[in-house]
C-alpha cells in the first residue's frame, strides 16, 4: 500500500567564502634612484581579484619582518620602489591585498628590490687662478714709478662639487679685500718687505678655502719684488 503525505522540500543555503589572489605573484624591480635606470622598472602595477565579493580589496607593503615596507603603492595597486638609502640588494617587499569585505582573507605578492644605488657623489674640490703672480711693493726703491695695477691682483676660486660655492680667504700677507661674490678677492701688497741685501722676492701665499668644507683648500704664490730705476754714473 502506498502511503500518501505532503512533500517537504528544504532550501539549501551555500556561503562561498571570500578569496583573494594577486597578479603578478612576484617582481623585481631596481632602486628608485638607481644610476642610470630607466624609471618604468622602478615600478609595477599589481592586480587583486576578489572572489565572491564586490566590495574589492586594500593594499599596503609590508617588510619581510611584518614591519612597514621600504617601496609604497597606491589605492590602484601601483607600486614604487624606494631609494636604496640603507637598504641592499636583494633586500624585498611584501605586497598585501585585503579583502575590504573579509580583513582576515589576503593574498601577497614579492618585490625583489636590485641596483647599486646611486654615484657616488664625488668629492669637493677648490681651484684658483692665477696660481701665481709677481708685484711691487708699494713702497722702498723705485715702486712710486710702477703703476698701482702692479701692486694689486684679483684672484678667483673655482669650487666644484661643493655644498655652498661660498670661499673663505687669508694671505701670509697684504690685504684681502672679499668681493661681495666670496669667489672672488682683490690682493693688495704690503708697503714694503723685500730684503734687497738678498735680492730676492717675497713669496706671500693667499689661500682659498671651501666655506662649507674647510679642509678644501687652494694657494696662490705672490712673488713680491721692487722696481730699481736702472742708474747710469
Amino acid at each position: 500500500m502506498t502511503r500518501c503525505g505532503p512533500t517537504i522540500i528544504h532550501d539549501a543555503v551555500w556561503r562561498h567564502r571570500v578569496e583573494v589572489a594577486v597578479s603578478p605573484p612576484r617582481a623585481e624591480l631596481y632602486f628608485h634612484d638607481e644610476r642610470w635606470i630607466d624609471p618604468i622598472n622602478t615600478q609595477i602595477r599589481f592586480e587583486a581579484a576578489v572572489f565572491n565579493s564586490q566590495r574589492g580589496a586594500t593594499w599596503s607593503v609590508l617588510s619581510a619582518s611584518g614591519a612597514p615596507g621600504a617601496g609604497t603603492i597606491d589605492e590602484t595597486g601601483l607600486y614604487r620602489a624606494p631609494d636604496m638609502g640603507g637598504l641592499h640588494s636583494g633586500d624585498t617587499d611584501i605586497v598585501v591585498a585585503t579583502s575590504r569585505e573579509d580583513p582576515l582573507r589576503k593574498a601577497y605578492a614579492w618585490v625583489t628590490l636590485v641596483g647599486e644605488g646611486p654615484l657616488v657623489a664625488p668629492p669637493p674640490t677648490l681651484e684658483i687662478w692665477p696660481r701665481s703672480v709677481t708685484l711691487y711693493h708699494w713702497s722702498g726703491v723705485d715702486n712710486p714709478y710702477m703703476a698701482q695695477a702692479n701692486k694689486m691682483r684679483m684672484f678667483r676660486a673655482f669650487p666644484r662639487n661643493a655644498a655652498s660655492p661660498s670661499v673663505t680667504w687669508v694671505s701670509s700677507a697684504g690685504q684681502i679685500e672679499v668681493q661681495s661674490d666670496t669667489r672672488f678677492c682683490a690682493y693688495l701688497a704690503p708697503d714694503t718687505g723685500w730684503d734687497p741685501d738678498s735680492n730676492q722676492a717675497t713669496i706671500v701665499t693667499v689661500t682659498a678655502s671651501l666655506a662649507s668644507k674647510p679642509s678644501v683648500t687652494a694657494d696662490a704664490k705672490v712673488f713680491l719684488v721692487n722696481y730699481d730705476w736702472p742708474k747710469f754714473w
